[in-house]
């Protein structure tokens, strides 16, 4: 079964494959480039990587509005159950079996607090099986040796990673990221929302395909079907 990914902006994705829908990372309403509002967003799934507000915004009004799950890192789900929000606690190397498949929590280099101040935990990344497809979203990280045996165990179908740079890894190191994951496809997220992440996917998608490696582009709004 295929897998349709709808980039929103920024890190936002929904996945959808046969009756099943996923979004993660939901930061929409204050994103100057997102395609569409919180209030339209219709799911039982919320994935989030870290606590930052680029990629939270929106997650308890989407979770209110559709009766949804968030799936998160122990100390965020501590944070949304307080807020009587339906809530799947994991922790880095731990996975679950989900409605639409399965889930597993990767490690990540970055920091996480919410906008309140409150604890958010350890940054993550994600494998998501969805419509008998692979996923790895790596959320907001640095570069890291150990995505290689990311990589070497889950053997995605595409990997999703930040190109940012100045609070991600930049295009440089996400093709070498790419590399050691080997996922045939290879999408840029976490770029141009704001002036200090400003960069060039076209120049990124080149530097992929001089790897051997397939890029996805998505503007806000795009679609691609996996």
């Amino acid at each position: 079964m295929s897998v349709s990914i709808l980039f929103h902006g920024h890190s936002t994705l929904e996945m959808t494959s046969g009756e099943h829908r996923l979004i993660i990372d939901p930061f929409l309403d204050q994103n100057p480039l997102a395609d569409v509002k919180a209030t339209t967003i219709k799911t039982p799934h919320i994935l989030l990587s870290h606590a930052h507000f680029d990629h939270t915004a929106d997650a308890e009004a989407i979770a209110k509005q559709n009766n949804a799950t968030i799936y998160c890192n122990v100390e965020m789900s501590q944070y949304y159950e307080k807020r009587g929000i339906q809530v799947v606690g994991l922790n880095q190397g731990g996975s679950v079996k989900t409605p639409f498949g399965r889930i597993a929590l990767t490690i990540a280099f970055h920091t996480s607090t919410f906008a309140d101040g409150s604890n958010g935990g350890v940054a993550c990344g994600w494998i998501i099986e969805i419509g008998g497809k692979r996923i790895y979203f790596a959320g907001d990280t640095a570069l890291f040796g150990d995505m290689a045996l990311i990589g070497r165990i889950w053997k995605p179908d595409m990997a999703i990673l930040p190109i940012g740079d100045h609070y991600t890894m930049g295009p440089a190191d996400a093709v070498l990221a790419a590399e050691m994951i080997g996922a045939p496809l290879v999408m840029p997220v976490h770029f141009n929302t704001f002036p200090p992440i400003t960069q060039d996917a076209g120049a990124f998608a080149d530097d992929l395909r001089i790897k051997g490696l397939t890029p996805v582009v998505l503007v806000p709004g795009g679609k691609f079907e996996l």
